[in-house]
């Protein structure tokens, strides 16, 4: 049986009080540091196993029922070592097995940088192109198809416009958008 005060700290932290969360964790850390020293999950430091334990923690909290006449730290206890044995057979699962050993992005960040490519950045040579394209388009617009193409790339459109107007401005920015289909292509 469960002093009333343990089971109110396994309560609050099931309802997800930090605090209790915490203080819950401390109790049954001597489980976690055994468990650590027990087993050895490649890939995993020692941060990784804390933060493994403090699901497991709060989903035996969760699921916790004092009516089973099972202590907290038995419950605890098994449901870390289930975890453990799932991420060491997840780990040792041949198909999962990575070609080459795993490195972290902040190690190696030079290397990453040059050989990841970015698709969603342009090149240089495409910006200084489409610059020149808006350039000449904006030259050759008049003062109604100029106020639309600003219009149009605002953070507020033509929206504050009466209806009419509206139309104006519309028809006005599709003919920019044709002009600068005719430049670009």
């Amino acid at each position: 049986m469960l002093p009333n005060n343990r089971l109110e700290l396994i309560r609050q932290t099931a309802r997800k009080n930090e605090e209790a969360f915490r203080r819950l964790f401390d109790q049954y850390y001597p489980i976690v540091r055994k468990y650590r020293r027990q087993y050895y999950v490649n890939g995993y430091d020692k941060d990784d196993l804390d933060q493994e334990a403090r699901m497991v923690l709060l989903r035996s909290a969760c699921r916790f029922e004092a009516a089973r006449k099972v202590s907290f730290g038995t419950f605890f206890s098994h449901n870390l070592r289930n975890r453990l044995f799932d991420l060491i057979r997840t780990n040792n699962a041949q198909k999962r097995l990575p070609v080459e050993p795993l490195t972290s992005f902040e190690a190696n960040e030079y290397f990453y940088a040059a050989q990841i490519a970015d698709d969603s950045a342009s090149s240089p040579i495409d910006a200084v192109i489409v610059d020149e394209a808006l350039r000449n388009l904006y030259s050759s617009c008049s003062p109604l198809e100029r106020r639309a193409f600003n219009l149009m790339m605002s953070e507020n459109g033509y929206a504050d416009l009466a209806p009419k107007e509206q139309r104006g401005i519309i028809n006005a920015f599709e003919r920019c958008r044709r002009k600068f289909d005719g430049e670009i292509n």
